[in-house]
């Protein structure tokens, strides 16, 4: 009778433990591909000879946004002016920055810049940017294009 006791005693651990949930997944992953097009004005106004990808993911549970930006074709990423930073995620229609991803971009190759890191950001600003990912994009400033050498859509 103890083996039986013992026998139903795992078996219902192990049924409560396939009982609790794994707990909701607090990171949602973007990826988007960088171009010249400017999302605000739907036109080219960056550097037609750029292209790169940004990855990020958003953590909920942490606040925080955490970036892989890969940019290639234009000149070094720098700041438009000073304090601004050289990498954002901007809200449409206005353009104004939403998040200052406090990026700092370190050459690759000649043509070629990399930056990574977690910026944290404001809990009321998570799930706005989550619920409409269509509604930010991200751009990377340059001293040739300081409105932003390229861009590209969270949502695309």
């Amino acid at each position: 009778m103890g083996k039986a006791l013992r026998l139903a005693g795992l078996m219902l651990v192990m049924l409560l433990v396939a009982a609790i949930p794994a707990g909701a997944d607090t990171e949602v992953k973007f990826t988007t591909i960088l171009t010249a097009v400017d999302p605000v004005t739907g036109t080219v106004t960056g550097d037609p000879d750029g292209r790169g990808k940004a990855e990020f993911i958003f953590d909920t549970d942490q606040g925080t946004v955490c970036y892989e930006i890969e940019v290639e074709g234009i000149a070094a990423p720098v700041e438009p002016g000073p304090g601004v930073g050289s990498a954002h995620i901007h809200v449409l229609p206005t353009g104004g920055i939403a998040v200052n991803l406090q990026a700092d971009f370190q050459p690759d190759n000649s043509d070629e810049f990399k930056a990574s890191g977690c910026v944290t950001v404001a809990s009321d600003l998570l799930p706005a940017i989550l619920a409409n990912p269509e509604q930010y994009y991200v751009n990377i400033h340059n001293a040739d294009f300081p409105g932003g050498a390229l861009a590209g859509l969270l949502s695309g």
